[in-house]
């Protein structure tokens, strides 16, 4: 954990408590810990938000060349029609 071993958390632990007091250990572990919390989830949103992005682009720049592709069929499919009709 961060390179500390246990002596030196137990040297910081002894050092916070005898600087806040018994008193403040535990609003300031809440309070680290609510700080802790929303940058996890500020994380995982932040994740989620590259994920759906890089998603909708792969996703998105497929379904352009199927639409493309479609259409393309769909024009061709028009033309020969209008052709056998003409030599009808």
């Amino acid at each position: 954990m961060f390179g500390i071993g246990t002596s030196e958390i137990l040297i910081i632990l002894l050092i916070a408590l005898l600087i806040l007091g018994p008193k403040e250990i535990p609003k300031v572990a809440r309070t680290i810990g609510r700080g802790l919390r929303e940058l996890q989830r500020a994380k995982d949103d932040l994740s989620k938000t590259i994920e759906f992005e890089m998603n909708e682009e792969e996703y998105g720049s497929h379904s352009k060349k199927r639409e493309e592709s479609n259409k393309t069929q769909e024009t061709t499919e028009a033309k020969s029609e209008n052709e056998e009709t003409k030599q009808v």
